[in-house]
């Protein structure tokens, strides 16, 4: 178990902190400029859904999804550290990022696909984890609602949350789905990620997130 932890660690590693990367500089720029309200969300889970699939297609390990995931959510909650932002605005997004790796690894596990194999997933199995993680992360938000946890999800209204289920899923799975017909996303490959560049990049990862919560 420890060897293959030593295997499997540097990919997630990799993956997860170019997921936080892409999270804190084109994640910022999504919000800080949106141009349609939802924009963020309609593209930053077919990116981690990128990353989280390269960590699986270089190992063949369903844990290296979550893995990948629990990297890039350590780094959205640097957010923490912002002074004045209510802790649930953080806490959110990175539970958020969660949820889409377990929906990732049950797409995977029930498809039963090997890393060697050039199948791609169809439109209705990749709107089944899109819609999926969204439903259960709104459960998680009525269920805080409900506690008086947090209302800020449930406060912006049925309008907000039809647009976050339904839109958002759908745009998320038309670009995923029209993203993995092109051969690239088959045949991109890294000979070998090492520890030390997984390392190098989760500290380049860390460094432009503190940059981005310092602007």
């Amino acid at each position: 178990m420890i060897k293959t932890f030593k295997k499997v660690a540097p990919v997630f590693i990799f993956w997860g902190a170019l997921w936080g990367i892409a999270e804190a500089v084109l994640g910022y720029i999504l919000h800080l400029v949106p141009v349609f309200p939802g924009m963020a969300g309609m593209i930053m889970f077919p990116i981690g859904f990128y990353f989280m699939s390269r960590s699986w297609k270089y190992t063949g390990n369903l844990w290296a999804i979550l893995g990948t995931a629990s990297i890039a959510a350590s780094i959205k909650l640097l957010d923490l550290f912002l002074p004045g932002l209510s802790p649930i605005y953080t806490i959110n997004p990175a539970v958020a990022i969660l949820f889409e790796s377990v929906a990732v690894m049950g797409l995977y596990k029930l498809l039963s696909l090997e890393p060697q194999q050039n199948k791609t997933f169809s439109f209705q199995n990749i709107i089944a984890a899109c819609a999926g993680w969204r439903l259960v992360f709104i459960a998680y938000n009525i269920l805080l609602f409900t506690f008086s946890l947090s209302t800020e999800f449930v406060d912006k209204g049925l309008g907000h949350i039809t647009r976050f289920f339904i839109l958002e899923s759908v745009i998320n799975s038309i670009i995923i789905f029209a993203v993995m017909r092109r051969e690239k996303w088959q045949s991109f490959s890294l000979k070998m990620i090492r520890p030390f560049n997984a390392l190098a990049t989760l500290c380049l990862a860390i460094f432009v997130k503190l940059m981005a919560i310092s602007l």
